[in-house]
C-alpha cells in the first residue's frame, strides 16, 4: 500500500511501524516474510515476527535483518505492548503502544581505509531506543495514528565512523469502508526529509485482498490470500528507475478472533 499503513495496522508488523496498532490483533500470531530488489543482486530484508493476547494486552516480539550496499548489514530486535485506554461503541477506540528496539550495524571495512589509521577488519556497532505510537478511531470508519521510531535518534558508532539511525515520525488517516474498501494516507519525516504515501485496498467476493499505493511518483502493489487460519502476501514496488522490489509473506493465526475493528 505504499507505505501507507501506519493508520492501519491491522496484523502483528504493527510493532515495527505503529505499535498501537497491535491491539488489531488477537490470538496467537506468527509472520515472517522476504524482500529483495534487483532480482537478488541488490539489498534484501527479512523479518520474524510473533504476538499474542493476554489480560487485554498484545505483545509482540520482532526480529529483521536487512543488507545494504557496500556489504554492511543492518539486526533489529524490537519486544513491545500495546492496549486499549480507551473503548466506545460499534468498534471505536483510542490505544496507546511502545516497544524497545535494539540495532545492530556490522560492515567490512577494505584496506583502502588503512592510511587512516584504522586497521582492516570487520565492524559492529549496537544501539539502543524506543519506539512510541497512539491509534484514534473516533468512528469504526475512520482511524488516525501518530508513531515515532527511534524516538531518541540513537546511532551506531562514533567520529569519522559514525553511522546516523535517524528517528521516523509517522502520521496519517484511514478511511475504512464496510469491511471492503480502505484508502489510507501517512506522512513520514526521516532526517530532515518529508514524503507522502498513497494507498488502498480492496477486498474482493473471494478471500484475495489487492492492494496499491504510491509514494513520489513511485508505484507499489500486491494481493494478500487470507484463509482464516493463515494468510500470505506477494508485493511489489518501484525503488527507483528500472528498480524493482518484491516479496513474498505469510503469516500463521491460532485462536484467532473475529475481526473486531474491520
Amino acid at each position: 500500500m505504499g507505505g501507507a499503513f501506519s493508520p492501519l495496522a491491522d496484523d502483528i508488523t504493527a510493532l515495527i511501524v505503529n505499535p498501537a496498532g497491535l491491539v488489531n490483533t488477537g490470538g496467537v500470531a506468527l509472520y515472517s516474510d522476504y524482500m529483495e530488489t534487483g532480482g537478488g543482486s541488490g539489498p534484501w530484508e527479512g523479518k520474524l515476527v510473533g504476538g499474542f493476547e493476554r489480560w487485554g494486552i498484545v505483545f509482540g516480539a520482532a526480529g529483521s535483518r536487512k543488507s545494504f550496499k557496500d556489504g554492511v548489514i543492518e539486526g533489529q530486535l524490537s519486544a513491545g505492548l500495546a492496549m486499549n485506554v480507551l473503548s466506545g461503541s460499534a468498534g471505536s477506540f483510542i490505544s496507546i503502544g511502545g516497544a524497545l528496539r535494539a540495532g545492530r550495524v556490522a560492515f567490512d571495512l577494505e584496506d583502502s581505509c588503512v592510511p587512516c589509521g584504522v586497521e582492516v577488519g570487520r565492524y559492529s556497532y549496537n544501539a539502543l531506543t524506543v519506539d512510541l505510537g497512539l491509534m484514534i478511531r473516533p468512528l469504526p470508519f475512520i482511524s488516525l495514528s501518530v508513531s515515532s521510531e527511534n524516538i531518541s535518534e540513537a546511532g551506531f558508532g562514533s567520529g569519522d565512523y559514525f553511522i546516523p539511525w535517524d528517528r521516523t515520525v509517522r502520521y496519517g488517516a484511514a478511511w475504512l469502508h464496510e469491511d471492503r474498501f480502505t484508502i489510507s494516507w501517512e506522512r513520514r519525516q526521516i532526517g530532515g526529509r518529508e514524503t507522502d504515501h498513497f494507498g488502498f485496498g480492496l477486498r474482493t467476493a473471494l478471500p484475495l485482498e489487492i492492494m496499491a499505493g504510491m509514494i513520489s511518483e513511485r508505484v507499489y502493489g500486491g494481493a494478500r490470500w487470507d484463509e482464516g487460519k493463515w494468510r500470505a502476501s506477494i508485493v511489489f514496488g518501484q525503488e527507483a528507475e528500472n528498480v524493482i522490489t518484491t516479496g513474498a509473506s505469510i503469516e500463521i493465526f491460532f485462536n484467532r478472533p473475529a475481526r473486531i475493528y474491520q
